[in-house]
């Protein structure tokens, strides 16, 4: 004690804090040896998952399990004459019956398909607006990616050992480290399933080229312990199909591989963006001033004008005042 976080939706965090804090502040009334004073010392207000509300005829609740869709109107199992009043949307509710089965789902998806659904959709303060075609997306997904960790085991069991090393692997490796780590903290959930995204297009190109088999693998060990947060199940199964089991521990990024060798550079003329140019890291000013002379976007504004002052931010930005 106090906990570090305290995670909770909102209809809940409330009643849940007061107790706790209750309890906290009346253990240490009068009582020296007592000295905590808060439950906890971070709080995390999740949003809701939200569904579209069902009524009859009767305006009686009916649930998603109740009803059809039969030419773009519902209507209720059984009764093909008996529209459904489609409300909107709000959160999942026993007494409003829009609470989806998740048994029904996780037997037809698998656990890891919601869980991708649910931290995908939406940051995770936000409510969550459920949805079958959303389910169905994240399912394939993870379809796509057990055919890539087919074709990265085969990779691996080939065994084919090349002195060139693939600096491209480990970079993208350990920068995702890096990314994953900062988004996990700071609870950009919806943020790392684009890094998954991210990282099944980029190693569905890498295992076209020639790898060592070690490097591969040593790489794609981190990268499943990465994601393991957001869908367990999956990599869970691909490190035992690989009979990896030792040393899974959360990897840390090498700070040699962060830098990147090309950074945007802002560039202002008399105070105004006029472009972005990607450049090399630690230009020096000069090579940057001629680089904007020679380029489409930036020459136009030097045309028949005479440069005054130069106000330029290494690895950042620079500012060309100009005279009339």
């Amino acid at each position: 004690m106090p906990v570090d976080q305290y995670i909770g939706g909102i209809e809940h965090a409330i009643l849940h804090l007061l107790y706790s804090r209750f309890f906290i502040k009346a253990l240490g009334f009068k009582n020296k040896n007592f000295k905590l004073r808060e439950p906890f010392t971070g709080l995390f207000t999740q949003g809701m998952v939200c569904h579209e509300t069902y009524k009859d005829q009767n305006n009686n609740w009916l649930s998603p399990e109740e009803i059809e869709l039969i030419d773009n109107v519902y209507y209720k199992k059984k009764e093909p004459s008996s529209k459904v009043i489609v409300g909107p949307s709000e959160s999942m509710s026993k007494s409003k019956k829009n609470v989806v089965d998740p048994e029904n789902i996780m037997n037809n998806y698998g656990a890891d398909s919601v869980r991708l659904f649910i931290l995908s959709d939406s940051p995770p303060e936000k409510d969550v607006q459920w949805s079958e075609q959303g389910m169905v997306a994240s399912y394939k997904f993870l379809q796509k990616l057990w055919v890539l960790h087919n074709k990265i085991k085969e990779k691996i069991n080939k065994c084919e050992i090349h002195k060139t090393p693939n600096n491209d692997l480990d970079k993208f490796t350990n920068q995702m480290i890096f990314k994953i780590t900062n988004n996990l903290e700071n609870f950009h959930y919806n943020v790392i399933i684009a890094n998954i995204y991210e990282t099944y297009n980029f190693l569905n190109k890498e295992i076209e080229k020639k790898i060592d088999y070690k490097n591969l693998e040593i790489n794609y060990k981190k990268i499943l312990i990465l994601i393991s947060p957001a869908i367990p199940h999956f990599t869970s199964e691909c490190l035992e199909d690989l009979k990896i089991n030792k040393n899974i521990i959360w990897p840390k990024a090498e700070k040699n591989y962060l830098e990147e060798d090309n950074l945007d550079y802002v560039i202002q003329i008399n105070g105004k963006k006029r472009a972005i140019l990607n450049k090399k890291r630690d230009i020096q000013e000069e090579n940057l001033l001629e680089e904007i002379k020679n380029n489409d976007l930036t020459k136009k504004y030097l045309k028949n004008k005479t440069i005054k002052k130069t106000i330029f931010v290494k690895n950042r930005l620079i500012n060309l005042l100009l005279n009339d």
